[in-house]
């Protein structure tokens, strides 16, 4: 009877330290420390989120799960911003998508975000455009909206080096002209503005343009670095032309299937770059939640 009751004691025990330890498990991923008020990337503006890529394994869009159109060159994948994921790795790439209807509206990006990561290397040759949207019969290389950098400005580096990041807007007048704006930081200025050493490790690069306020910014984790912020009163709501395709590593171009364009200028070229958990937003995120998307992004929340 002693060996018995020993036996129930110690299967008790060991029961009741298993179910601790599960409870404590349960408990400390429920409570942990919120950044910015959220405990996950997807909790940030999730009701303004209208577009997504992951590139967890796949290209797809994930909201609309459009699959690219057409690839060009190297398209691959490697190791994400953290561990836990995966990233698009393009050598000389570029993806092409089709229409995606909820950036295929005039008004759909009347004011937006665009957030991603990017690993990208200086090449002192060309300009690298690295995400857009389109008009399918546009004859210019520069969309409705693109970001890109400006990795021909400096040589290739050993180490984390300036990294030149920059806006396009271009919106349709109602007299047919184009308002075309851009911004970036100005690191040979004098004085120098937003030298940014992200060029050659991952980067949080946002950029935000508020209708109301007339700036189109720029920002490296988490900073606004942008040189040229208010673009002035006549820089409105956006008004794209439709239709329209993201394109992710290549300005339009004949080269990619946009044949009303040109091929791609001698300063551009496709792109060789990682890229990951890119996201569209049909709204200006406060600079609060700027800062909280990349630092939730960068814990691999």
């Amino acid at each position: 009877m002693k060996t018995k009751k020993t036996s129930a004691l110690m299967i008790a025990t060991v029961l009741f330290g298993t179910i601790l330890t599960i409870s404590c498990s349960k408990t400390e991923v429920a409570t942990l420390p919120a950044i910015g008020g959220y405990n996950s990337s997807n909790d940030v503006a999730t009701t303004n989120l209208i577009a997504n890529w992951t590139f967890d394994g796949t290209n797809n869009e994930r909201i609309s799960g459009t699959t690219p159109k057409n690839t060009y060159g190297g398209v691959a994948y490697t190791s994400g911003v953290t561990s836990a994921g995966q990233a698009l790795n393009l050598t000389g790439g570029a993806l092409v998508y089709p229409v995606i209807p909820n950036l295929n509206k005039a008004d759909a990006l009347a004011s937006y975000t665009l957030s991603m990561w990017v690993n990208i290397k200086n090449n002192k040759t060309t300009f690298t455009s690295i995400f857009g949207i389109f008009p399918t019969a546009g004859t210019d290389v520069f969309g409705n909206l693109s970001a890109g950098a400006e990795t021909g400005w400096f040589a290739p580096s050993a180490t984390a080096d300036t990294l030149v990041l920059k806006a396009n807007y271009k919106s349709l007048n109602a007299d047919g002209s184009f308002n075309g704006q851009d911004n970036r930081p100005d690191p040979k200025g004098n004085p120098p503005v937003g030298v940014f050493k992200g060029a050659g490790v991952w980067s949080h690069f946002v950029i935000r343009f508020n209708a109301t306020t007339h700036k189109l910014q720029v920002f490296g984790n988490g900073n606004s670095i942008g040189a040229y912020n208010d673009r002035g009163m006549n820089t409105v709501a956006l008004n794209m032309v439709t239709p329209s395709q993201v394109v992710i590593g290549s300005l339009a171009s004949s080269e990619i299937g946009f044949m009303q364009g040109s091929v791609l200028p001698s300063w551009t070229s496709k792109g060789t770059f990682a890229l990951d958990n890119v996201r569209v937003y049909n709204k200006p995120l406060s600079d609060g939640d700027i800062t909280s998307l990349y630092q939730l992004e960068l814990a691999g929340r």
